[in-house]
């Protein structure tokens, strides 16, 4: 066994990993396969780094949870990059987003030296196979037996949805999916502001890493039939035409990939004649011939179908001519899941052609948040707050009426939970941002934030310096 020092930034100290091997290993990977993600994370920490609960523990204990996690991160992918059969594919994702691989160490021998040769070698065999997929991303088993618990503990509120979007990609994972159709179609539909944008953009990051950027189509962009073409590229003779299509360049660029098609009720009726063979045959021509492969993405649409007529019911009494709106849109009335489902189907089966739903794999709807949805995403808000506060080295403290406030101002039926964001940002940042702006605020000050009589108040303690005393005598 080995042990070597790298420097971690975001713990600003040096962690000390163990280097152990081949055969050791294999045996932990044997012993802990079975746990989730997280738990074969955590368990991977324990082993494999030598100053855990010496040093790194209390670091982590000084830290923000979002910091925290980026650390935790950030060490995990250490013992991997030191122990790469640990998790072969979380090292390939890091070797192919090009990854450092030269960090601070002790020893003169560099431990990196197989892994380069690896990488070299992986590279030019892709090289060599001139085929359209030559390496498909496919997760470990354990590492996929931890997708469900990591979606719910990203996306609050939808773990139905979360279920219901897991079981369907099973069947790719166990290789039981048509090899000639998208790893998974997704429709999902529900109110605004209940995480349906935020589950695609988490399902992303966790099956094709942080590294590539998700492909997001705004169908708000395509309201014109002869918009559509910007998708594939314009024609031969057109403006553009050596430029390429929006959607099928990124994919291109990128097969393994979520694509995500937002508020698809706003593009016009014929952009889905484009989709109708990505759907079925998982290829798309372009303006220039190229077959472009969606064989190896998932794919996701967005909609708010159904909603509008949910919401009248809530903030509405009375009906024809008798019927009179209430304007308070912040109720906390959550709708029954039978009349969200019922409605929102309807809404669905009247926009949408057969042919197209029938090449969906899955329809999933989306529930509306309930109150204690809200506080658990109000208090993931001020976590971010402290976060940005604490790369400045200050703390933040607040009370449980903060969080009562962030919902009575933030929540309503329209905007669901993207409300208790902009009253962070508009009530609770611009503030903490004018004081550190108007006076001195120097490393380890606290800030203290109260909400009486509906609005906050902000106050700050500045650290105490220590008087020098000099001894007589």
């Amino acid at each position: 066994m080995q042990i070597y020092q790298i420097h971690i930034p975001e713990l600003h100290t040096g962690v000390k990993f163990k280097v152990v091997s081949t055969k050791e290993v294999e045996d932990f990977v044997q012993k802990h396969k079975r746990k989730s993600d997280e738990n074969f994370k955590k368990e991977v920490l324990r082993y494999f780094i030598f100053n855990l609960k010496t040093d790194v523990a209390s670091s982590l204990n000084m830290m923000s949870r979002a910091a925290a996690e980026r650390a935790v991160e950030a060490m995990y992918a250490g013992c991997v990059m030191l122990n790469p059969g640990l998790d072969s594919d979380h090292w390939i994702n890091m070797a192919y987003a090009g990854a450092p691989l030269n960090p601070i160490y002790d020893q003169d021998d560099d431990p990196f030296d197989e892994v380069r040769d690896f990488i070299k070698k992986t590279k030019q065999n892709i090289d060599k196979k001139n085929k359209e997929v030559v390496k498909s991303r496919k997760m470990t088993k354990h590492k996929f037996l931890g997708l469900a618990n990591h979606l719910k503990s990203k996306v609050i509120g939808q773990d139905e949805a979360i279920e219901e979007v897991v079981s369907a990609l099973t069947r790719a994972q166990a290789d039981m999916h048509d090899e000639n159709r998208p790893l998974g179609v997704f429709l999902f539909a529900g109110s605004s502001g209940v995480g349906k944008t935020h589950l695609a953009s988490e399902l992303h990051r966790y099956m094709f890493g942080g590294s590539s950027q998700m492909v997001r189509i705004d169908c708000g962009e395509f309201q014109h039939k002869h918009e559509n073409q910007k998708l594939t590229g314009s024609p031969p003779g057109y403006v553009g035409h050596d430029e390429g299509g929006q959607l099928s360049n990124q994919v291109k660029n990128n097969p393994y990939t979520v694509v995500l098609l937002d508020e698809v009720e706003k593009a016009h009726q014929d952009i889905w004649n484009t989709f109708l063979r990505v759907f079925d045959e998982g290829v798309l021509t372009d303006s220039k011939g190229d077959l472009v492969s969606f064989r190896n993405t998932i794919i996701i649409l967005t909609t708010n179908l159904g909603n509008d007529k949910i919401v009248n019911d809530m903030i509405s009494t009375g009906a024809g001519f008798t019927q009179s709106v209430e304007f308070q849109r912040r109720t906390t009335t959550t709708p029954a899941r039978a009349t969200v489902k019922k409605k929102t189907e309807e809404a669905i089966s009247k926009y949408f052609r057969p042919e197209l739903l029938n090449r969906i794999d899955k329809t999933v709807i989306f529930n509306h948040l309930s109150r204690e949805d809200c506080i658990r995403i109000a208090q993931i808000e001020m976590s971010v707050t402290a976060d940005k506060l604490s790369r400045k080295g200050i703390s933040l403290e607040y009370t449980d009426n903060v969080i009562d406030g962030l919902i009575n101002l933030g929540i309503d039926t329209i905007r669901g939970a993207r409300g208790i964001s902009q009253v962070r940002r508009d009530s609770i940042e611009t503030s903490l941002a004018n004081m550190i702006v108007k006076s001195v605020v120097p490393k380890g000050t606290i800030f203290h934030i109260d909400y009486l009589d509906n609005e906050f108040s902000f106050n700050m303690t500045k650290p105490v310096k220590k008087k020098k005393v000099e001894e007589e005598g």
